[in-house]
């Protein structure tokens, strides 16, 4: 595998006053010694020299994670062509499935994960131990697993809930049946993005792209297999059944990257210790988990509500938040770049390089909105036709295109800061923010606009998300460049290190193993 740029290789671009490898273990925690640190090891070099280095980080990376999410992306969009042509009734029950499993099962399970973006990149270039990057994907594991015991009989007993609610039985029977079968691929699924984490944070940034350009055609083959073939398709019970399939694959070939990677060395195998004091791993996977389900609630409410105002405006908000969902993936794989980067920034006591990746990273955010922008504005039309050619449809779809080009800049940005304050471990500001923004805020003038005196349907649903996004992003933005200490910062996360999680000495830390084995070594 060919490694991804270091820090040391950007330092022909940004000189420091000392040429330091970001891999240099740091664990003084004293004010005086993390400054003495930071002096050592931090850029001195003027901001647009260092920005260049940084950009052209972001684009050896960051391009591998957008094509990797635009693939991941591209497995739910073919089993909607499969399942389409099976009947109306198929498709909005699994519809109503991937809802139900998304804001019950996948938004947490990538809230929990997300803590690893903080503890696994600080620990990769702070740590004298580089097996406590191990460590703390192993109380990703722990986190992501114990969610998922808890809410798989909810999952199994959906069809009951689902008649309690009042839906239409035949629909419910069926996205019972959708998400009996998907309960076996929700836990690989989230193995294979808590291993994508895992690895970013060493800045192994192609393996997911890698391991999903492989299943990617796979998957596809499967769908028509399993799902539309006449003469060996199953029909709607293929769909669940393939998506299982293709998270196995996931999950095996991620397994398989990792342990012949150069990520098998921060492996130290199975530890008891991994189960103590997970409290402070909640800590910040809590608050993540809040963020991501508020803005996944967010978008299934538009969906909710759009269909009471009829066929029409249901069929054109769909068209209109696939488009806004596929602008964004850039946006997104964008923070999951930015996200690691800066918390490796941080461990290396390097908090202006730090601060000026998070600017880079802000800038690219808002030229992808701009980008995305431009295209619904002088393609618009065009790009309505590639879904309907119903002009009642087309008509609502172009009332929500002036509100979505301000939604894709507002969205993305805020995509961008809170992988910044995940970089940072500040989960509890974005999870607070977002509780304002999105749940005090967005619903509540939603509702007001889409159904109250003004009446503007589903265009009204759209704009109270989006205002809600924009005092999101307001707020982020704030705090971030006038409340965080980018300084102190440095100490924080070394505090994190040496006050919590140190690992134990070398022998003791292998007495403590479990004869279970390993996941990466053998």
């Amino acid at each position: 595998m060919t490694a991804q740029p270091r820090p040391s290789d950007l330092e022909s671009a940004a000189p420091t006053a000392h040429n330091s490898g970001e891999t240099t273990p740091l664990l003084s925690t004293s004010p005086s010694a993390t400054s003495l640190e930071i002096s050592k090891h931090d850029t001195t070099s003027p901001w647009l020299a260092v920005a260049k280095g940084e950009t052209k980080w972001m684009a050896s990376s960051s391009s591998l994670v957008i094509l990797t999410m635009m693939l991941q992306s591209s497995f739910f969009f073919v089993n909607v062509m499969s399942v389409s042509h099976l009947g109306a009734k198929q498709l909005a029950a699994m519809s109503l499935s991937v809802t139900c499993m998304g804001i019950l099962a996948l938004a947490p399970s990538i809230g929990l994960v997300s803590a690893m973006d903080t503890f696994c990149s600080t620990a990769f270039t702070a740590s004298r131990d580089k097996r406590l990057v191990g460590f703390h994907f192993q109380r990703g594991i722990i986190a992501v697993t114990t969610h998922l015991f808890i809410v798989s009989p909810v999952l199994w007993f959906a069809k009951d809930i689902l008649l309690l609610l009042r839906q239409d039985p035949e629909i419910a029977s069926l996205a019972g049946m959708y998400l009996r079968i998907q309960i076996l691929g929700i836990w690989p699924w989230s193995m294979f993005e808590a291993f994508k984490r895992y690895l970013q944070a060493q800045e192994i940034m192609r393996a997911g792209t890698v391991v999903v350009m492989i299943i990617a055609p796979i998957h596809w083959f499967n769908n028509f297999f399993f799902v539309r073939s006449k003469t060996y398709g199953i029909g709607f019970v293929g769909a669940p059944i393939v998506n299982v399939i293709s998270n196995w694959l996931l999950f095996t070939g991620i397994l398989i990257y990792a342990r012949r990677s150069s990520a098998a060395e921060t492996w130290g195998g199975w530890t008891r210790r991994a189960f103590r004091n997970m409290s402070q791993y909640y800590r910040f996977a809590i608050p993540a988990v809040i963020t991501v389900c508020a803005e996944w609630v967010g978008f299934e409410l538009l969906t909710i509500g759009a269909s009471y105002f009829g066929a029409n405006q249901l069929a054109g908000q769909a068209i209109m938040l696939n488009s806004v969902s596929l602008i964004f993936q850039f946006s997104n794989a964008l923070g999951f770049g930015a996200s690691p980067r800066i918390g490796n920034l941080i461990g290396a006591a390097k908090p202006r390089q730090a601060r000026i990746a998070a600017d880079v990273s802000i800038i690219a955010s808002v030229m992808v909105g701009m980008t995305g922008t431009m295209f619904l504005v002088f393609f618009g039309d065009f790009w309505t036709s590639v879904y309907t050619s119903d002009p009642n449809v087309a008509r609502e779809t172009a009332k929500l295109m002036p509100v979505a080009c301000t939604f894709l800049i507002c969205d993305g940005l805020n995509a961008i800061l809170g992988a910044i304050l995940r970089g940072l471990g500040r989960q509890k500001i974005s999870a607070n923010i977002y509780i304002v923004g999105f749940y005090l805020c967005a619903v509540p003038i939603a509702l007001y606009l889409g159904y109250g005196p003004y009446h503007m349907q589903a265009v009204g649903l759209w704009w109270g998300l989006c205002i809600g996004i924009m005092i999101s992003s307001a707020l982020q933005i704030t705090y971030i460049y006038m409340w965080v200490d980018w300084k102190a910062e440095v100490r924080h996360a070394l505090e994190r290190l040496k006050n919590h999680e140190e690992p134990a000495p070398d022998a003791a830390l292998v007495s403590d193993e479990l004869d279970a084995g390993s996941l990466l070594s053998n």
